[in-house]
């Protein structure tokens, strides 16, 4: 049951890290980052996760960011 545990948890913190930086790719996109969904998620090693981020400037205005752990990019 331990080594489950030890298992779960970092998967845990690397989402939680391409969050932070999906965020600041928003910010340098001239979004000021508001409420942030997962669209897409695939798991695995090389998994990604594509984020829909709202700015709190223009709520109808959106971006969406691609991650792959860690290095994220912008997709629109």
């Amino acid at each position: 049951m331990l080594f489950l545990l030890m298992i779960v948890i970092p998967g845990r913190s690397l989402a939680a890290g391409a969050e932070i930086e999906a965020k600041q790719v928003a910010q340098a996109s001239n979004c000021k980052p508001g409420k942030i969904e997962v669209m897409r998620q695939v798991p695995g090693g090389n998994g990604e996760i594509v984020y829909k981020i709202i700015c709190t400037d223009y709520p109808q205005m959106f971006v969406l960011v691609l991650c792959h752990q860690r290095l994220c990019t912008l997709l629109r």
